[in-house]
């Protein structure tokens, strides 16, 4: 008889997964799961951890761990009459989408929308970005000081952004800001719990609807935006359903702001928490790109992935069998010194590294350049604006969700 290698994470370190740490500060959590040199099993994620940089990196790219059905395993703590109420949940998060799909599928998935996020074509969105930060930071700075930059910037410009690309009306905008915060609500935490799935689907199905409406639209009348383009693969029979073009839709709206939106939170955080980082910045703004992917890599916008096992392997030591989950500790990666020297300090000077922040093989994020130039845009915007601002508090709330890391609100106040 052959005995799987199945090694545990301590029940201590089990218990912190599953705690407040995991919000406020993950790293020291992070370092004791790293120490032990390879996978192991958590019973509180009910998952594998992997968290060393050349396994996650690893993991990231290994065709045995799959993206397709992953969503059903975050259903698996529910009642049976539960999981019949998010029949429509479960139904929506099961359909193939650009990230959400396996190859072949994801090979003719991913191309129908890439061709918007070409270095070409994001390069060519610089003046309207530019328009939209512009018209966020003024307004934000002239409010009644101090204002709360999350809500008046980083979220409100990705949204936008993304909005427009997807070609939605202007109006429908604020829908737009809700219905991915309530979907991320339930995606982000990690957790089963029957009240935000609910809320997630009521917000789905009413995006759904929506978007269902624009593609018939643009079906009859086609324009230059995403839309369009998911609508003509809908007309192909070989191609896009309807259902999974709408799957497509929510992961276009929710992945393409929320990574920016932190990208852009943290960035200002950790810029703005030693004033003289900030002052360097203002005297040499050519450390604006290195600063980019610095914050990137110290405090990942998304910080863990997970995959399901699509066939029982070994890997790095430790025997994964089919259908179970795998997460990939991205923020923990970035932070491992065998890959990154002072991989603990907040490095202005780094520059680009190989950090994992932005994925990597088959599935790195197709709006990585973008949102590189909305950070950069913003930081640019702020620095012409605002030159003297600063933080009104160090003290503040991270966003409740394990899955991604950002600031849930970071007052900012100008120098008199």
């Amino acid at each position: 008889m052959v005995t799987q290698h199945r090694a545990a994470v301590s029940a201590e370190v089990d218990d912190l997964l599953v705690s407040d740490h995991m919000l406020t500060d993950p790293y020291p959590v992070y370092a004791r799961l790293r120490q032990a040199g390879e996978p192991l099993w958590s019973e509180a994620w009910r998952a594998w951890v992997v968290s060393r940089y050349d396994d996650v990196a690893a993991s990231l790219q290994d065709e045995r761990l799959s993206n397709e059905h992953r969503q059903e395993l975050l259903f698996s703590g529910l009642t049976d009459d539960e999981r019949t109420r998010l029949e429509p949940l479960r139904h929506y998060f099961g359909e193939k989408d650009i990230i959400g799909s396996d190859p072949p599928d994801h090979v003719w998935m991913r191309a129908i929308v890439q061709k918007t996020f070409t270095p070409r074509v994001v390069e060519s969105l610089t003046d309207r970005i530019r328009g939209v930060t512009l018209d966020a930071v003024r307004a934000a700075i002239n409010s009644s000081p101090p204002f709360d930059f999350v809500r008046h910037v980083a979220h409100p410009v990705p949204v936008t952004v993304i909005a427009e690309l997807l070609g939605a009306p202007v109006e429908a905008r604020p829908l737009f800001r809700r219905w991915s915060a309530e979907i991320l609500g339930f995606q982000g935490t990690g957790r089963t719990s029957f009240d935000l799935a609910s809320t997630a689907q009521t917000s789905l199905l009413e995006m759904f609807a929506f978007m269902s409406t624009l593609v018939d639209e643009r079906k009859v009348a086609p324009r230059d935006d995403l839309i369009t383009a998911l609508a003509a693969a809908e007309s192909d029979s070989r191609r896009l359903s309807r259902d999974q073009l709408l799957a497509t839709c929510n992961t276009l709206l929710t992945a393409g702001h929320e990574t920016t939106t932190n990208l852009i939170g943290n960035l200002l955080h950790l810029l703005l928490r030693d004033p003289t980082v900030w002052d360097r910045m203002r005297e040499d703004r050519s450390l604006i790109a290195s600063a980019i992917e610095e914050a990137l890599r110290f405090d990942a916008p998304k910080q863990r992935n997970f995959r399901r096992v699509r066939e029982a392997h070994q890997f790095s030591g430790s025997d994964f069998a089919e259908g179970e989950m795998v997460f990939q500790l991205i923020g923990s990666a970035n932070r491992d010194p065998d890959a990154f020297r002072d991989p603990d300090t907040f490095d202005l000077t780094r520059g680009r590294s190989n950090h994992l922040a932005l994925g990597k093989g088959i599935h790195f994020c197709l709006g990585a350049a973008l949102a590189r130039l909305e950070a950069r845009i913003v930081l640019e915007t702020l620095l012409d604006e605002v030159p003297g601002i600063r933080l009104e508090s160090t003290d503040f709330t991270w966003q409740q969700r394990v899955q991604f890391r950002g600031p849930g609100e970071l007052w900012l106040n100008r120098d008199p």
